[in-house]
């Protein structure tokens, strides 16, 4: 032997045939399969590149607002300290479609909110080939009679969802 590991062949794939050997392509695997799940979720992200921002300003304005500062039920979006940027209309809403609609810990229901649906038919509407979120409205409805206190992580991501509509809405 010259030192190499010894490969068996099963089906057609070479497998190594020592644990440290096996250990490394079970890991390269499991890599490469994270890798293109990151890829494919690079691609799915929609760019808000060719959306109608007057129109969505207005939508912000007549609705969106208003819904935001009866969730936040007099509390002030500064008593927040960290704050949250977006450099153009594009980047706001990418990050204002990331906030509302995508969970995190502590607060997981704010896509079912009523400025939530706001910011998805304002989306829907004026950004072509977005595809907007699957929101059940009956549900959505239920939730809000059952909602009990609002955390207060909930609360930190509208603050930021108030500021990042704010920006959007002087630079668009």
């Amino acid at each position: 032997m010259d030192g190499k590991s010894l490969v068996r062949t099963w089906g057609g794939i070479g497998l190594p045939s020592t644990l440290p050997d096996a250990l490394l392509f079970v890991l390269s695997v499991f890599f490469r399969k994270i890798f293109i799940l990151q890829l494919v979720g690079l691609v799915l992200t929609y760019n808000f590149t060719d959306c109608d921002f007057e129109k969505i300003r207005k939508k912000y304005q007549e609705v969106i607002y208003q819904a935001l500062e009866k969730y936040m039920n007099g509390i002030k979006s500064t008593e927040f300290n960290n704050p949250i940027y977006c450099e153009d209309p594009p980047d706001c809403l990418t990050k204002i479609e990331r906030i509302t609609f995508y969970p995190t810990h502590g607060c997981t229901s704010l896509a079912k909110e009523i400025f939530a649906v706001g910011t998805n038919a304002a989306l829907t509407l004026q950004c072509p080939g977005y595809s907007g979120m699957q929101i059940n409205n009956t549900q959505a409805k239920k939730k809000r009679k059952k909602r009990e206190v609002t955390t207060n992580k909930c609360r930190k991501q509208v603050a930021y969802l108030i500021e990042l509509w704010r920006r959007f809405s002087r630079i668009s």
